[in-house]
């Protein structure tokens, strides 16, 4: 899609109420997500599923890392005022982020969750409040994400300064690239360290 189709002549009438579409996305996405979440892994999967699914927390880490680069990357854009640089970043980590909830979510529902191997004292003081800590700003961010998406792709480069989307944007940019990271900390806890 061309810049101009997505942003500069949409007509102010036609532009969706940013609020009502944030409400919306965002319970279609905890609802589709809950649901694939809550269902049984089957018992048993085939041997080439088994090994395919085994390599999803590997790529899972480097496209969170991927997203990570390119949400700083952006958020550096916008600082500096590069807006189209900024633009593609942030829709670069969108992207990415939707590719990590697909294999998140395959890789839940096709195999369940894996419990912590290391030491107790590890699972208790590092593990467990990095995953709660990454779980609940993940949850946070969301809505502020997808308000700044629907804002980017609605409105005007102009507009877009009258508009809640930088002072949302620092703070989606903070929840979000703290949850990515320790994200990728509590990947290297399960599947590297121990």
């Amino acid at each position: 899609m061309s810049r101009q189709l997505l942003t500069e002549d949409v007509p102010a009438g036609r532009r969706p109420r940013t609020g009502l579409a944030t409400i919306a996305v965002t319970l279609g996405l905890y609802g589709v997500l809950g649901y694939a979440l809550s269902g049984q892994p089957p018992g048993q999967l085939p041997p080439a599923v088994a090994k395919m699914v085994a390599t999803f927390p590997s790529i899972i880490a480097a496209v969170n890392s991927m997203a990570l680069v390119c949400l700083l990357a952006g958020w550096r854009a916008a600082r500096v005022g590069r807006i189209d640089t900024h633009r593609k970043y942030m829709l670069a980590s969108a992207a990415l982020i939707s590719i990590f909830l697909a294999l998140y979510v395959t890789r839940v529902a096709l195999t369940g969750t894996k419990a912590f191997p290391g030491p107790p004292a590890v699972r208790i003081y590092i593990y467990l409040p990095a995953l709660s800590i990454h779980v609940l700003l993940s949850i946070l961010s969301v809505p502020m994400v997808v308000y700044n998406l629907i804002t980017g792709l609605t409105r005007s480069i102009r507009d877009i300064g009258t508009t809640r989307h930088p002072q949302i944007g620092r703070y989606a940019v903070a929840l979000w690239s703290t949850s990515l990271v320790l994200g990728i900390v509590v990947y290297l806890l399960l599947n590297i360290v121990y």
